[in-house]
């Protein structure tokens, strides 16, 4: 079994971190100071009662700091470890997301349950990462280093002990607890959810395997085949109002689609340029992804084509070839130019000045039962002794080397064009 254990560059914590996750909680702890310091002076009648309070709470932590500890020992009675001769493939998934983070490998544990969960258990001593049988079962090996990935992260972070003693595994918190998990510590909580999904990335290198698994996570394995992403992601307009933020706050964990948001807008952003080349991380998962998530506050991703499209010669037409009538009536197939398409490597040839595609039976290339495709989608024209591939107003985009078009782009031999869910590859003759 071959293992992808090197790492480009050694990664530190503060590459993938969240902003404002680390003053975010100081914030917290100066707030929780001066509650209790205000309730004191302005109530001096009270002031035992704070105190006690306050004694009965640190008792209470004392108790579960111990709980938490005998948990952690009972596990390794009743979980089944992972190593190199038991499960092989979690253990190698684990291996390949610890050494892309530059951090120790991490001890995993399998615990058979019905419902998909990971978590990492641990307060003093050394934590495991524990993952049910469910998850394991409908999950893939690379959607495993993104789960194992984020919970490295956690521990990196140290968000282990903190978020272990607000949020006690398997069990709700009394309302006190709650309040202070969902709405006090409620921004730094979403904040670490960000630096982990970051660390996710890191570990799986791939961005399309990021975002799928986080769909699945959230609305199922089964759903997510028959889930059309952009109109799913399309609802961050629903919770971009004051209101949303504040419930999102609150809630126990941020907004599935604010963290696709976060995690698109980082994986294309400076931030993760040192950490690998964007070429390196598989970002496919683009073409299905709203304008919002991408093109906002001057991000882009027009530099993630692939470099063997940026280096193919462009398409001129010999001026002494006889082959093609220049009559700008003359619309009949040229045999020099043509689609293939990448699913079945069906022939599609294009016209010499004007090649239609779209749904309408009426085009020269009829992509039919594709609810993505529009009636009238694309243009392909001759123009100025150039091909250009033209995006005739549709409502899905046309996609181009995985970029979106604007207007219009030159061809060139070996592009690959994606129209709805279906790709070509630009093919000229000779070539």
């Amino acid at each position: 079994m071959v293992s992808d254990v090197s790492s480009v560059r050694q990664i530190k914590l503060r590459h993938y971190r969240y902003p404002g996750e680390v003053s975010s909680l100081l914030l917290t702890f100066l707030i929780l100071a001066s509650l209790y310091a205000l309730a004191i002076r302005f109530f001096p009648s009270n002031a035992t009662q704070v105190w006690q309070t306050l004694f009965f709470t640190v008792l209470g932590l004392g108790v579960y700091i111990v709980t938490v500890i005998i948990q952690q020992r009972s596990a390794f009675g009743t979980l089944v470890r992972v190593s190199q001769k038991q499960f092989p493939e979690i253990y190698e998934a684990g291996t390949i997301a610890a050494s892309r983070l530059s951090a120790p490998h991490v001890p995993i544990y399998v615990k058979r349950a019905s419902e998909q969960n990971i978590y990492t258990l641990g307060l003093l001593k050394q934590p495991i990462i524990v993952i049910t049988s469910s998850m394991i079962d409908q999950m893939s090996n690379e959607s495993l280093q993104f789960f194992i990935g984020r919970e490295i992260g956690h521990i990196r972070a140290g968000h282990t002990w903190l978020r272990t003693l607000l949020r006690p595994l398997g069990s709700n918190i009394p309302v006190i607890g709650k309040l202070l998990d969902s709405v006090i510590f409620g921004d730094w909580m979403n904040r670490t959810e960000f630096t982990a999904d970051r660390a996710g990335l890191i570990a799986c290198k791939s961005l399309t395997v990021s975002i799928s698994t986080m769909l699945k996570f959230g609305v199922g394995t089964s759903l997510f085949q028959k889930l059309d992403i952009r109109e799913f992601l399309a609802q961050i307009n629903d919770v971009r109002s004051v209101g949303g933020r504040v419930t999102e706050i609150v809630a126990e964990q941020p907004y599935l689609i604010q963290r696709i948001r976060r995690l698109v807008r980082f994986a294309l952003s400076n931030e993760a340029s040192p950490l690998a080349s964007r070429a390196n991380y598989n970002t496919g998962i683009l073409e299905q992804i709203p304008d919002a998530f991408i093109d906002t506050n001057g991000i882009a991703f027009r530099d993630s084509i692939p470099p063997a499209a940026e280096t193919e010669t462009t398409i001129d037409f010999d001026p002494e070839d006889t082959s093609a009538d220049d009559s700008p009536l003359d619309n009949s197939v040229d045999p020099r130019f043509s689609l293939i398409a990448v699913s079945d490597n069906e022939v599609y040839p294009l016209r010499r000045l004007e090649t239609r595609l779209g749904r309408n039976i009426d085009n020269d290339i009829v992509i039919a039962d594709d609810d993505r495709v529009s009636r009238y989608h694309a243009e392909i024209k001759r123009e100025n002794k150039q091909l250009l591939l033209l995006d005739c107003g549709s409502r899905n985009g046309v996609w181009l080397n995985q970029q979106r078009l604007d207007k219009s782009a030159k061809l060139r031999a070996g592009d690959r064009i994606r129209i709805g869910r279906k790709e070509f590859i630009f093919t000229v003759k000779g070539n």
